[in-house]
């Protein structure tokens, strides 16, 4: 089914809506938000909310009802709007489906009514239930997916609302700061709008985001298993006692290790036949940028492929161990570091 992405729902609000029933799925909850309000925006009037806009939480109020309040003439406005963020559709029976189906066809013209879903409720994979829900409301609406923006286009952004903010910031430097907090695009700017005010309006650079911006998960473990294969081992302790610090669990921290040496490992046998970093990234579609690429690059082709094997060794027998054993985190995570520091090389 023909889903809309960021871009098309952009320049479909852009036009008088053909449709008043819309879907609203995808990863990114904050861009989501963003558009949905858009759309709100578009439809009602903001003196006249009070009357022309309802919203919907979970399943607090029946279908029945909401559909019944869509039947109501809106006041001194062209429509009403409905809101009904995380209702569960795919518990719905075969037969309330049907229902569901036939009043979605019988709503009035004037009434929008918008489905909102968060990444936690609405399921990325195949959902049979879901894509029944989902077939339904295309027939009559527009399925709209929001998923993280590509890191180029976030970029790209982070350079545009520097100068809104009386500061700058290069293209290589914010895809940089990207790299640090991750792809959630409401984390991001976040953490930007910190490191604008820390900026006093000089021009952003690296050293002022590895100041005062707070690394994602993955990005402070990639930073362990480079500071390991650099042999820096106290700078792997300092890390590893931050996240110890903020309470990240050891299910996490492992998780993202062994990610890292995967990768490592996955590198290491493509430059054994004689294949370059690019292919590697290629074929194995690594999301990450050149700058976190760049510092495992150096370390992997300086390491035998029988020392990263017994690495990932040692991460599955610490995977089991944490499972399986009453072993502090710090204890078992000082000991996971200090033996993969033992096979770097």
């Amino acid at each position: 089914m023909p889903f809309k992405d960021e871009d098309s729902f952009a320049r479909l609000l852009k036009n008088p809506l053909e449709k008043n029933i819309f879907l609203f799925t995808g990863d990114d909850d904050y861009l989501k938000e963003f558009y949905c309000n858009k759309l709100t925006e578009k439809t009602v009037d903001e003196s006249l909310k009070f009357f022309n806009f309802h919203k919907y939480e979970d399943d607090e109020t029946e279908l029945d009802s909401i559909f019944s309040d869509g039947d109501n003439l809106p006041v001194m406005s062209d429509r009403i709007c409905l809101l009904v963020r995380n209702y569960p559709l795919d518990k719905l029976s075969a037969k309330e489906l049907q229902s569901f189906e036939q009043s979605l066809g019988e709503l009035p013209e004037t009434t929008v009514l918008i489905f909102y879903f968060s990444s936690a409720v609405f399921p990325s994979g195949k959902n049979a239930k879901w894509d029944a829900v989902t077939k339904i409301i295309d027939k009559y609406g527009i399925v709209v997916k929001i998923d993280h923006r590509t890191q180029g286009k976030t970029a790209k952004l982070l350079v545009s609302r520097a100068k809104e903010r009386g500061t700058s910031i290069d293209y290589d430097t914010a895809l940089y700061l990207i790299d640090c907090v991750g792809d959630d695009l409401q984390i991001i700017l976040n953490e930007f709008n910190k490191i604008c005010a820390f900026s006093c309006g000089e021009p952003i650079t690296r050293e002022m985001i590895d100041l005062t911006a707070a690394k994602s998960v993955e990005a402070s473990v990639f930073d362990i298993s480079t500071s390991i294969f650099s042999g820096d081992t106290d700078n792997a302790f300092r890390i590893l006692n931050e996240l110890l610090r903020q309470k990240v669990s050891s299910s996490s921290i492992i998780g993202a290790l062994a990610n890292a040496y995967v990768n490592a490992y996955r590198l290491k046998v493509a430059l054994n036949c004689d294949k370059g970093p690019e292919d590697f990234k290629n074929e194995f579609r690594y999301k990450e940028t050149k700058y976190t690429f760049s510092k495992i690059s150096p370390f992997v082709k300086k390491s035998k492929l029988s020392s990263l094997r017994k690495a990932l060794d040692i991460l599955s027998e610490t995977d089991v161990k944490s499972k399986s054993s009453s072993t502090p985190d710090d204890i078992l995570l000082t000991e996971l570091i200090t033996k993969l520091a033992s096979v770097r090389e």
